[in-house]
């Protein structure tokens, strides 16, 4: 994770973005982290923190700069991003430092790759080693080709459809190997498709829900525990059907710039 101390509004790089420039309260935004961080605290998981950089108001989204993994011997390797919008791309050095004190092997994206934005686009299955990649706003198709040549990963691509949900984060979340949540307005048929053959559940969220609480960046790190923004009601439902535990939290300050949970960390080795 990366503290929000430089974090604001101050272009707009999506639809969220537009109407809230200089709009962010820095102190209520710097306590909605804290909040977050200490929910994965008390799931039991250790949080490693990179340093955040003045100027770079964004880095807080820290599921964007890179695709960490392990190869087929243990290795720790990453592959780092390519941002599309011009404001991030000198977030990724500051990444390849972190993971290079973290013995991990740094792999470059080729030159024919001109963007990548890492984890907003790969929602990882783990359990089944899966990687479901979105294409189309912030990742172009063929980093796929070169994400399963260098790695273990199953890949399955999805097309992105609708300009508003740009990151596949925005309208995919695995729950577990059999549970996913979806925006079906996302998707193509043939990318619906696909997510119907490889999940045995499907919890379908109300596409205003969805822009109103970014129920589908919410991140299960257990299988059990689903963290979300707070404030749904279908969604709130659908989860307590399945038997999965919901853990509400307060991300308003960060949607404001189109992120919330699953934008705010990263599951490293």
């Amino acid at each position: 994770m990366c503290s929000p101390d430089y974090f604001e509004v101050n272009y707009s790089g999506n639809e969220f973005m537009k109407d809230n420039i200089n709009k962010v309260d820095k102190v209520k935004a710097l306590n909605e982290w804290e909040s977050l961080k200490n929910v994965y605290e008390d799931l039991g998981f250790e949080i490693s923190l990179i340093e955040p950089v003045e100027g770079l108001v964004d880095m807080v989204f820290t599921a964007n700069q890179s695709l960490p993994f392990l190869d087929s011997n243990g290795n720790k390797k990453v592959i780092l991003s390519k941002m599309k919008n011009e404001q991030r791309k000198d977030e990724v050095k500051y990444f390849k430092e972190f993971y290079l004190k973290r013995n991990y092997e740094t792999m470059e994206l080729p030159d024919d790759i001109r963007y990548f934005e890492s984890m907003g686009d790969c929602v990882i299955d783990y359990g089944r080693n899966t990687l479901f990649g979105g294409f189309g706003f912030r990742t172009q198709e063929k980093t796929f080709d070169y994400i399963a040549e260098h790695t273990d990963f199953k890949i399955v691509k999805l097309k992105l459809i609708n300009p508003v949900l740009y990151h596949l984060d925005t309208c995919l979340s695995v729950l577990n190997s059999e549970t996913a949540v979806i925006q079906k307005s996302a998707f193509n048929d043939e990318g619906l498709e696909s997510i119907n053959d490889n999940f045995k559940n499907i919890i379908y969220a109300d596409e205003q829900e969805n822009l109103k609480y970014f129920v589908c960046n919410c991140h299960c790190p257990d299988g059990k525990n689903v963290i979300v923004q707070k404030g749904s009601v279908n969604f709130k439902e659908a989860i307590t059907k399945t038997g999965f535990n919901l853990i509400e939290v307060e991300t308003g300050e960060f949607m404001k710039s189109g992120g919330s949970v699953f934008c705010m960390k990263l599951m490293i080795y």
